[in-house]
């Protein structure tokens, strides 16, 4: 239990400070442990998710900061953020595939659909909840991977 602490923990430290390898750490853990490695992969996802989370309602706010707000005063500049919220807004289901392939594969980089989730202000529980089973699918694919060479 106290290792599934840990990796929660550090998991969510990984995904807020991306010098903190989770790949790296899930996969000594895992091969240290006698956790299955979907237990591993749903914790490891979790804390992963609950980090991205900070990711996203700091960039959810930094819209109303003064810095942005002068870069936004141009009618371009606010017809780009306009289009772009609209897009996210109006094809959720888009969104959230987006999301989930970035979780699961990284492309385009999580650390930067979290940023990119908040600042257009797309649903909170498509980005966890998409977020979540990409993250927990990728975590389990390299678990699986070490079990075969461990095992």
């Amino acid at each position: 239990m106290k290792l599934l602490l840990v990796t929660l923990v550090y998991a969510a430290l990984s995904s807020v400070v991306p010098v903190f390898n989770m790949e790296a750490y899930i996969v000594v853990a895992y091969a240290k442990s006698d956790h299955a490695a979907l237990e591993m992969a749903l914790v490891g996802s979790l804390g992963q998710n609950l980090g991205k989370l900070a990711w996203y309602y700091v960039c959810r706010q930094s819209l109303d900061l003064p810095w942005f707000q002068r870069r936004l005063q141009t009618p371009k500049r606010q017809a780009q953020l306009a289009r772009w919220g609209a897009i996210a807004q109006e094809n959720q289901l888009m969104t959230g595939l987006l999301t989930f392939i970035s979780a699961l594969v990284g492309v385009p980089p999580f650390f930067a659909m979290a940023m990119i989730a908040g600042s257009l202000r797309i649903n909170v529980l498509v980005f966890f909840v998409t977020g979540f089973l990409g993250r927990t699918l990728f975590f389990w694919a390299i678990l699986g991977g070490t079990h075969l060479i461990l095992r």
